[in-house]
């Protein structure tokens, strides 16, 4: 945001650009939060329909996180926050 903010100009910065950035910001925050919800409650789903198979519940647990990251960042969003 501040990269454009200052490809744009700082005497071209309308109020509409400040409000559109900080609304972006929550959208990043908010869909980064959900995908990460999203994909550990399937995770969690997933893991819990394994106890015939404990080979599965580690690849679970370590894979469904790195597609939460990938995922959000192929969403242009903060992998980082969807690990959480």
């Amino acid at each position: 945001m501040f990269s454009e903010f200052s490809a744009i100009g700082s005497d071209n910065i309308i109020a509409a650009d400040v409000v559109l950035g900080i609304v972006s910001f929550f959208v990043v925050i908010v869909g980064s939060v959900g995908i990460g919800v999203l994909l550990g409650l399937a995770g969690a789903f997933s893991v819990r329909f394994t106890n015939h198979m404990r080979v599965m519940e580690p690849m679970i647990v370590i894979i469904v996180p790195y597609l939460a990251f990938l995922v959000a960042d192929m969403f242009d969003l903060s992998g980082i926050l969807s690990y959480v």
